[in-house]
């Protein structure tokens, strides 16, 4: 990405409207199951967002139920205001951000500290650039609430997957959101039979405040000869080559399906892409009552190594999403988080065998 390139894709993010408000806890009010009031702004908010801001102000799915079950959407609405109300020594903010365009919610990021300025994280970007031996090579942005950095080093580093895959493996990344300041390393995956390349992102620090001293030194100590990048990719190495071997079950399935929604996928192009539905069908043909511990327990037609090269491989190369959407690199980054997670447990059923 040439200087010119990257002043202008910064410059495009600062000039959009800014897409987050910020409100205490005691201003969030629930209007009926779906619809709510943050302050003066009413909204209507999915199942997900909705399941979020119960997280922050305390009430559990189960509680959320019973209230339900008893009293309606009603008494769902009163037991979340009276949870939002109750707790006034809880000092902690929300900060809900929403699609400028469709005025929809997309998600909520809870927050301790004050809002770090977009301004000043661009400022803090190019100091470690200076300072690291590292050039701007791709920003992505939402529209107004995240942008983030990736950056390339002026001297690359390799490792060898398998024959056809190589990694360059000391990139680095930068991420604002209004609450924080995330930090990480890229491996750049080359996939050499057909030119393809794949993104890998894995995090390693954030902080919310720019006062933080410990942390901000121990972002701008970081540079290409920092051996826990290398440390890092063994560690993915490792965990995907035990997926290439590893089947995937139908709630792993289901779990990148629901990945790809949360992105705002529609619902017919994640099914193309994972065949979670059709792999619960032919289970239940079979006799079997798919719940979620039977999903756990139910082998997949397909390996935890191939999901995962779906997520990413999709978080690539999309023509759903432009060049500069930043859920490329949040589909990237909780890929790996996928890749790296605890697998079901392998008394699996198997009607494959």
């Amino acid at each position: 990405m040439e200087n010119t390139d990257y002043q202008i894709s910064k410059n495009q993010f600062l000039l959009q409207p800014v897409a987050y408000k910020e409100v205490a806890q005691n201003e969030i009010v629930a209007m009926d199951g779906t619809h709510y009031k943050f302050g003066t702004a009413e909204v209507t908010l999915t199942p997900d967002i909705s399941e979020d801001i119960d997280n922050f102000i305390g009430v559990t799915s189960k509680q959320s139920k019973l209230a339900e079950d008893s009293f309606g959407e009603i008494g769902v609405a009163n037991l979340r205001n009276f949870f939002a109300q109750a707790n006034r020594r809880n000092k902690d903010r929300l900060v809900v951000v929403a699609n400028t365009q469709t005025r929809k919610v997309t998600h909520v990021l809870p927050t301790k500290k004050h809002l770090i300025p977009p301004e000043t994280f661009f400022d803090f970007a190019e100091m470690f650039m200076d300072k690291s031996q590292y050039e701007p090579d791709a920003i992505e942005y939402n529209d107004g609430s995240e942008v983030s950095i990736r950056m390339r080093p002026i001297h690359p580093q390799f490792m060898s997957f398998t024959m056809d895959d190589e990694f360059i493996s000391n990139g680095l990344w930068l991420k604002w959101t209004p609450v924080e300041i995330a930090f990480g390393n890229y491996y750049e995956r080359l996939v050499c039979r057909n030119g393809m390349t794949q993104i890998t992102l894995n995090k390693q620090l954030r902080t919310n405040s720019l006062e933080d001293e410990y942390t901000i030194k121990a972002m701008l100590g970081t540079n290409a000869d920092n051996p826990i990048l290398r440390q890092n990719l063994v560690t993915m190495l490792t965990n995907a080559r035990a997926a290439t071997v590893t089947s995937a079950s139908v709630r792993e399935l289901g779990r990148g399906v629901r990945l790809l929604k949360r992105m705002g996928v529609p619902e017919e192009e994640a099914a193309k892409l994972i065949p979670y539905e059709e792999n619960v069908s032919l289970y239940e043909r079979a006799g079997h009552t798919m719940m979620n511990k039977e999903l756990a327990m139910a082998i997949s037609n397909m390996n935890v190594w191939q999901l995962f090269n779906i997520l990413t491989a999709f978080a690539s190369h999309t023509p759903l999403w432009g060049e500069h959407d930043i859920r490329r690199s949040m589909l990237m980054s909780n890929s790996v988080d996928f890749l790296n997670s605890k697998r079901d447990i392998k008394d699996y059923y198997n009607i494959y065998a």
